[in-house]
C-alpha cells in the first residue's frame, strides 16, 4: 500500500513539473529556414528573437489576407525579443528587412486551434 502512494507521489510530481515546463513561452528564431508555414498554437505564448548579428528593420506583423497591420518596429535589435500569443486563428505574416528601405522576408505562421486529444 505504501508503494502505491509513493508512485502515486511520483507521477503527480511528474505531472506538475511537466506543467511548469510547458509554461515557458515557444522561441521564434527569425532567422530560422524551417518548414513553412510554420503552425502555431491559438493563445499560446510566443517570444519572436532577433536571432540574425545585425538590427533588423521595418518588422510588421499583419493577419493575411488583409493588409491591416497588428505591429510595427522601425528597428529591432540583435538579441532583442518580444511575446506574442494569437487569439484569433489565422494566416498571419511577421516581415522585416536586414538593411534599411531594402527587399523584406516574410515569415508565415498558421495560428490554429488546439483541440484536445
Amino acid at each position: 500500500m505504501r508503494y502505491r502512494s509513493i508512485i502515486f507521489c511520483l507521477i503527480f510530481l511528474l505531472g506538475v513539473w511537466a506543467g511548469l515546463v510547458q509554461a515557458e513561452p515557444r522561441v521564434i528564431a527569425l532567422n530560422l529556414s524551417g518548414p513553412s508555414p510554420l503552425k502555431v498554437y491559438q493563445n499560446d505564448s510566443i517570444k519572436v528573437n532577433n536571432s540574425f548579428h545585425a538590427n533588423l528593420y521595418d518588422l510588421t506583423l499583419t493577419k493575411t489576407p488583409f493588409p491591416k497591420e497588428i505591429l510595427s518596429v522601425a528597428e529591432f535589435v540583435s538579441g532583442q525579443s518580444f511575446d506574442l500569443s494569437f487569439s484569433k486563428v489565422g494566416a498571419y505574416e511577421i516581415c522585416f528587412s536586414k538593411e534599411k528601405n531594402q527587399a523584406r522576408t516574410c515569415l508565415i505562421l498558421d495560428v490554429v486551434e488546439r483541440v484536445a486529444a
